[in-house]
């Protein structure tokens, strides 16, 4: 099973199975008894011979429709079963790591797929205009022709028109995307190549195979703010930040794949909150840069794979307060990222780092940050990247200085499972342990619902003093 399922939802569908087949069996039964001589002949309004050829196609166009009922009321069932034993497991906290997440959990994830959106949308838009001028031309030429007449060539030739115009738009787009895809994949072949990684990687971003001697009790704390902004906010400075206080460094780790998300992260309010590092993906490196880099022979170059390669980055990055206005983020995904600041913003920074090397990226991030973000919408057992930094986050940062992200589809009972699991396995030398309760925030804000991230970070502000 691919993802959890949901007892009563299952059992809803069993029953309206259950009452679809009860119907269609009756009205099977009837036809085929008043057909046989079953009961008093119907004549009182309009007469109704046994022997009508109606009762047949009746009774056997029923009969299957109840058969099918009856089929999809076993499988219901089944799934039912299913359900209730998952919610069984789920209660032992071993047993849950192993069940998938609900339906819903990977919507946005789904949606964000290189391309996905794009090809979709044009593929609606092309089609109709593939379709729309052949429909139209082929009804009238049918239905009307002597209206069409003499303008019946004239007709075809729009048509033709309109039907080339939109298989070149489904043969650009579909390029496109397929270049994207093919020069993402390269990226991440090259980040696996040995030969721009250092010889040994840092031992230092390895997990520790101990255990903290006390844990503490986790309290997870969910918070589902209002989708509007907070009004009578400052502006941006060097000095204040749009809640008024000293700007924070934020580290942001997310799924790569899940583009939706990181869209929302950018126009939502942490940008005007602090200064944001985040490790690039594969998607956000251009086309013009790679043919660049390797006419030059400095391709090397293209990726962080050392602490001193690391440090300049960081060195180089801007302090400089962004102003009001209209500009495009970048090196964040396939497509820059068109986004107005009313009250202004600090600079991003990406990494785009080796994949020998990102582990300890990770740990340089979390030491010079005052607050992290990690998004776990979609997230998975088998997303070992976002789960590597999860436990890290856990091991060496303080979660009263933590938000956990996600949207209003995950499943916050899965997320939950692999929260404690990581949990339970925190370093010895972890800020966390000891003895008392820990709270986790966790802040669910839907696809497309950047503005709530205003409450989540005023909530969080009281939080770090």
């Amino acid at each position: 099973m691919r993802y959890r399922l949901d007892p009563a939802a299952e059992a809803e569908a069993a029953r309206g199975n259950l009452l679809g087949g009860l119907c269609t069996g009756g009205v099977a039964s009837l036809a085929h008894a008043y057909r046989s001589g079953w009961g008093p002949e119907l004549n009182v309004y309009v007469q109704i011979p046994r022997d009508s050829e109606l009762f047949p196609l009746l009774s056997g166009g029923t009969g299957l429709v109840c058969v099918l009922f009856t089929v999809a009321l076993v499988v219901r069932v089944a799934r039912w079963q299913i359900a209730l034993s998952q919610r069984r497991q789920a209660r032992d906290p071993v047993k849950a790591l192993l069940l998938p997440p609900s339906a819903e959990h990977g919507a946005a994830l789904r949606k964000s797929r290189p391309g996905r959106a794009t090809l979709s949308n044009v593929l609606g838009l092309g089609l109709s205009w593939v379709a729309i001028p052949l429909v139209t031309v082929g009804l009238g030429i049918l239905l009307t022709p002597e209206r069409m007449g003499p303008r019946q060539e004239e007709a075809i030739v729009f048509a033709s028109v309109g039907t080339g115009v939109g298989l070149v738009v489904l043969v650009v787009v579909g390029a496109d995307v397929t270049r994207r895809r093919l020069l993402a994949r390269q990226v991440r072949k090259l980040s696996q190549d040995p030969a721009f990684a250092e010889l040994m990687p840092p031992t230092t971003a390895a997990l520790s195979r101990y255990r903290a001697p006390v844990i503490p009790e986790l309290k997870i704390t969910h918070y589902a703010p209002p989708s509007d902004i907070i009004f009578g906010l400052p502006k941006v400075s060097a000095t204040r930040n749009l809640f008024g206080r000293p700007p924070l460094s934020i580290a942001y780790f997310r799924l790569f794949e899940n583009e939706l998300r990181m869209r929302d992260f950018v126009k939502g309010a942490f940008r005007r909150c602090g200064y944001v590092h985040l490790l690039r993906s594969a998607a956000s490196v251009r086309h013009s840069d790679l043919v660049r880099m390797r006419r030059a022979g400095t391709l090397g170059k293209l990726f962080v794979n050392s602490d001193q390669r690391m440090r300049r980055e960081l060195d180089a990055r801007s302090f400089e307060t962004l102003p009001r206005g209209f500009r495009i983020v970048r090196d964040i995904g396939g497509r820059g990222l068109p986004v107005w600041d009313f009250k202004g913003g600090y600079p991003m920074s990406a990494y785009l780092c080796h994949g020998a090397y990102w582990k300890r990226a990770v740990d340089i991030l979390l030491d010079l940050a005052d607050l992290v973000v990690i998004d776990l919408s979609g997230f998975q057992k088998e997303n070992l990247g976002t789960g590597h930094e999860l436990q890290r986050v856990i091991d060496r940062y303080p979660v009263h200085r933590v938000i956990v992200l996600a949207d209003t589809g995950s499943d916050t009972g899965y997320l939950a499972t692999h929260i404690r699991h990581a949990w339970s396995r925190m370093a010895p030398d972890s800020p966390n342990a000891g003895d008392g309760t820990r709270t986790l925030l966790v802040g669910q804000v839907p696809v497309g619902g950047h503005r709530a991230t205003y409450h989540i970070l005023s909530h969080a502000h009281k939080r770090l003093r």
